[in-house]
């Protein structure tokens, strides 16, 4: 008996599933991508051909297995997501793409086949695989990226990873990041009780962004161990908390008061102090929350590991890069912080997430050329024995900054597979998206990036700082008319995939050219040079990001507003 599977336009299959509403999901979704490919439906003769949806719970985590048996093709998961993830990748191996939100490629062959034999297994080397692209919140779109993190921000989750897709790794609590002044509120102890802050300067102080906690004070390990143990009871189904560090805006915010200062001097580094409180903190939990990972930064001033004490089996350290965004972390000296301090926490912890930044925090729309880093980043995480995987990008309200939608696909796919073809995939990307504008938008892509061979920057830097030595006169008109043609071949339509509009890609287009006209306006270049059209001009850029969709400038600032003439 052959193992050859070939389905004919316009026939029908068996899909075979388990009770639960994933495996619904699962079935719904191939049985409409089946249709949209080939037009085929689901059949109720018993000699159909079968897709079988099962789960293998000793796969690795999230792992998907397809495989043709005779006259069936079972599409396998070590869990509901898993299965999703088949289904999926199932749909891609007939030509079907899911670059962004609103971007998939449909082809429609006149059959559907798989070759004889066929055993594949995925899976990836990172068990928890998250971003902070706006493009990427919505549940569907997150899952046909295999994106597994939920996310927290002031209580609610950034993404919404039911049940009915297979569900997601989400944190207990009201954030998954910063969290002591969550457990300790300052309005709620420092009047009574300055000692559980930190001693900095001689004083304790517990000023927003500029302190932490004193850890050596046992009343705050005992009030941090009530209020997790509440914040995982309010959530029975998280595996993981956040006993975590404030954020700041210097690097030395930690407590300096004698017992502390005794734990790191010890340690050969602020870290020690944080670790040991972490694990007793996870030490204290273990017994009711056998299944629970503690997480913790590796932040500004604990990002070196220390020297004696290790993070407990179930304490996770999240390791947060920094340094230079224009050059692969183990190759450029301005990294060798971060490089050192991965190398140093892999040796010492069982559960290394990392935190990596993908975008410009000062603006978002800024130019910002850092492709060329994400494989080798993502590769050297995958060799240090990173588990888990955070990029952070633009994750405020409206659509993504800078290039988001492109990153946030080549960032999906690396943290699923590290040897994942960017070259292909960006071209391919860039085609589906832009339409008829691609090769202009290739074009600008290419040349910002040869720009920043040489340069070093970080992630916060504006535009003008970045680029106004960079690029001359001459280069600025050569990108205007870049961008014009750019908008011109999209709107004109051109080689564009099936189920993809000419519309849609001059609006893409028009959106991702913003960051271009961000440059001159940050910069008082080109047309934006002329004072007496400046500010005329600046409304006209802000109306377009509203129109666009682009509602944020920064991290911390909303576009400007401007009211209807």
């Amino acid at each position: 008996m052959s193992n050859s599977w070939t389905l004919q336009r316009d026939t029908a299959v068996r899909v075979l599933r388990p009770e639960g509403a994933v495996y619904e999901t699962a079935a719904a979704q191939l049985l409409h991508y089946l249709n949209a490919l080939c037009g085929i439906t689901e059949a109720r003769s018993q000699s159909a051909p079968a897709i079988i949806l099962r789960t293998d719970p000793s796969m690795p985590p999230d792992a998907f297995r397809l495989v043709v048996r005779g006259n069936d093709l079972h599409l396998v998961g070590q869990n509901g997501r898993g299965v999703l993830y088949a289904v999926f990748a199932l749909a891609e191996r007939f030509g079907c793409r899911f670059f962004a939100h609103d971007t998939e490629v449909i082809p429609h062959p006149a059959e559907l086949s798989l070759p004889d034999g066929l055993d594949v297994t995925e899976a990836s080397p990172f068990a928890y695989r998250d971003l902070y692209w706006i493009g990427t919140t919505d549940p569907l779109t997150a899952v046909k990226l295999r994106i597994n993190g939920t996310g927290l921000k002031s209580g609610q989750h950034i993404r919404h990873l039911t049940a009915e897709v297979g569900g997601g790794i989400g944190y207990a609590g009201p954030h998954f990041v910063h969290t002591f002044d969550l457990l300790l509120p300052p309005e709620k102890y420092f009047a009574e009780h300055p000692e559980y802050y930190a001693l900095i300067d001689g004083k304790r102080t517990a000023k927003h962004l500029y302190s932490q906690p004193c850890l050596s004070n046992p009343d705050v390990l005992r009030i941090m161990i009530e209020g997790i143990r509440s914040w995982l009871r309010d959530n029975p189904e998280a595996r993981l908390v956040s006993v975590s560090q404030n954020d700041s805006f210097v690097i030395g915010s930690h407590c300096t008061c004698p017992a502390c200062r005794a734990v790191n001097e010890e340690e050969g580094a602020p870290s020690g102090s944080l670790i040991r409180f972490v694990n007793a903190v996870a030490e204290a939990l273990e017994s009711e929350f056998p299944e629970v990972t503690f997480d913790t930064l590796a932040y500004q001033y604990s990002t070196q590991p220390p020297k004696l004490t290790h993070p407990r089996h179930n304490v996770a350290i999240r390791m947060c890069t920094g340094g230079c965004s224009s050059h692969p972390i183990p190759d450029c000296a301005n990294n060798a912080g971060s490089a050192d301090a991965i190398r140093g926490w892999s040796q010492i912890c069982r559960q290394l997430y990392i935190w990596d930044y993908t975008t410009d925090f000062a603006q978002y729309l800024n130019p910002y050329p850092n492709f060329q880093t994400l494989q080798d980043n993502i590769r050297f995480f995958r060799d240090h024995n990173v588990c888990g995987v955070f990029e952070q990008g633009n994750y405020n309200e409206g659509l993504s900054g800078e290039f988001g939608e492109l990153r946030a696909y080549l960032l999906a796919n690396l943290l699923w597979n590290p040897e994942f073809d960017v070259e292909s995939g960006t071209e391919s990307f860039l085609n589906a998206y832009y339409g008829g504008g691609a090769p202009y938008v290739r074009q600008y892509l290419t040349f910002i990036r040869d720009k920043v061979r040489d340069v070093h920057f970080n992630l916060v830097i504006s535009a003008a700082a970045l680029w106004n030595d960079l690029i001359s006169d001459e280069e600025l008109t050569m990108l205007d008319r870049l961008w014009a043609d750019a908008y011109r071949a999209a709107r004109e339509g051109g080689d564009v995939p099936d189920g993809i509009s000419s519309a849609l890609c001059s609006a893409h287009v028009e959106r991702s050219g913003l960051c271009h006209r961000w440059f001159k306006l940050d910069a008082k270049r080109g047309e934006f040079s002329y004072p007496a059209r400046f500010d005329a001009l600046c409304d006209l850029f802000y109306r377009d990001c509203h129109r666009l969709g682009v509602t944020r400038l920064t991290e911390g600032a909303n576009v400007p507003w401007v009211e209807a003439q």
